[in-house]
């Protein structure tokens, strides 16, 4: 009996984990839409409002689809309690450890995104919300493809193992 439950758990287990990893990957090309979402956010109000800073984070805040950028909210506090924006950005993003861990190598150009609004005329900061938009753009692709790839892979992977497991068991 002992053994049986043995199997089941290191089966379940293993197929837990193939499915988590599969989630993972759609969760790095989601996160990255966000980031090219709020990109076309900032664009926008940049070029047609020409907002300032705080009340541009504020805009962001309020847009229901980006809820899952939660260090947007973050970064808004720390403006409003006097902290200068490019660090509050830092911080902010540098803070939130599940888009720190989602986004790996991209997170660099994403704190260097905060550092950039802000500091040129309206034109510059047009000119670096191209950059990055081209930027998370491949990201996107590369994201996507891998996210196909591996959401096929991972849980017929973790399948495999969890019979494997189960077999030594026995």
């Amino acid at each position: 009996m002992l053994k049986l439950v043995s199997m089941l758990l290191f089966f379940a287990g293993f197929v837990y984990a193939g499915r988590f990893f599969a989630l993972r990957h759609v969760k790095k090309a989601e996160l990255i839409g966000d980031i090219m979402l709020m990109l076309s956010v900032i664009k926008n109000r940049l070029r047609y409002d020409c907002l300032p800073v705080p009340v541009l984070l504020r805009v962001l805040c309020g847009t229901d689809k980006l809820k899952n950028l939660k260090f947007l909210a973050d970064c808004a506090e720390r403006v409003e309690s006097g902290e200068a924006f490019p660090s509050a950005w830092r911080n902010s993003v540098e803070s939130d450890r599940e888009l720190c861990g989602l986004l790996d190598n991209c997170k660099e150009h994403l704190v260097q995104l905060g550092g950039d609004i802000g500091a040129t005329d309206v034109e510059g900061q047009l000119g670096c919300c191209e950059y990055y938009e081209q930027f998370f753009e491949k990201e996107l692709v590369f994201r996507e493809e891998n996210g196909k790839k591996y959401a096929k892979l991972y849980p017929s992977l973790g399948v495999m193992l969890g019979i494997a497991a189960a077999i030594i068991i026995i």
